[in-house]
């Protein structure tokens, strides 16, 4: 039997079920920090199989609770070389290392996923940046690029993992943040210029093996723990799609102290 034939879909219905994943997206973008905002003063948490220890944070207005339907129509990309399915499985036998590098102890590690053209993202960003002005020693920020709404996205994100090569990370994010729009290398160029960065190393840095492989980490992941949109996190060994409150933030964090992650 010919399975090319047997599975693939008319090109009127791929077109219409990628319509309809843009307009979940755009009911995700629009929608979602008010959705996500509901929690009550009760967590529920839900166990990952074959992901141990993490769980995922659920209930009423939860991420979890939306995270199945939002993007439905859009085709996830299959793994498609061997090289992608054992950078999955990497994720699969240690995500602790994968989410948060090889330093897992004390303070909390917080792993923020996140996409320069998505709102709520900044809205999160602008929580954690304040919770961690008045609580530096509560927990650490580990950032994963995860560019999902088109190459002005993909492009931001090579820049600041490019400049975080000559120490500028926390420069460059807080620039190209600040832009409404990034057009091209020439115009990053330009910033990196700006901020004292050698503008031609960081565009060849953009292009580097090391650059594509850090991003493959972390679409692997976002696979792995079905982060369909941004923002997402993994406080601790918790997980969840969307936007809370930073009180809810606050209580994840204590809740994970004196909990290291161990796979």
């Amino acid at each position: 039997m010919d399975r090319t034939v047997t599975t693939s879909r008319p090109n009127w219905q791929r077109r219409a079920l990628i319509a309809g994943g843009a307009v979940a997206l755009v009911v995700w973008v629009k929608g979602a920090p008010h959705l996500l905002s509901s929690f009550g003063d009760e967590m529920e948490f839900q166990s990952i199989n074959g992901l141990e220890p993490f769980r995922r944070l659920v209930g009423k207005g939860s991420p979890a609770a939306l995270s199945g339907g939002a993007f439905v129509g859009l085709d996830r990309p299959e793994p498609s070389t061997p090289e992608d399915e054992t950078i999955l499985q990497t994720v699969r036998d240690d995500p602790c290392a994968a989410f948060f590098g090889p330093r897992q102890t004390e303070p909390v590690p917080v792993a923020m996923f996140s996409d320069f053209r998505c709102p709520i993202c900044k809205r999160m960003n602008k929580r954690i940046a304040e919770l961690q002005a008045e609580s530096p020693d509560s927990f650490r920020i580990v950032r994963h690029e995860l560019p999902l709404l088109g190459a002005a996205s993909r492009t931001a994100s090579r820049a600041v993992l490019a400049a975080d090569r000559q120490g500028a990370y926390l420069e460059m994010h807080d620039r190209l943040t600040r832009t409404p729009a990034v057009t091209d290398e020439a115009f990053v160029g330009s910033i990196a210029r700006a901020i004292g960065l050698d503008s031609d190393q960081l565009l060849h840095d953009m292009n580097s093996e090391e650059v594509e492989q850090e991003l493959r980490m972390t679409r692997a992941i976002a696979d792995v723990f079905g982060f369909y949109g941004t923002p997402a996190f993994a406080v601790g060994r918790t997980v969840f799609l969307g936007s809370i409150s930073t009180s809810s933030l606050e209580r994840l964090i204590a809740q994970e102290t004196g909990n290291p992650c161990q796979t």
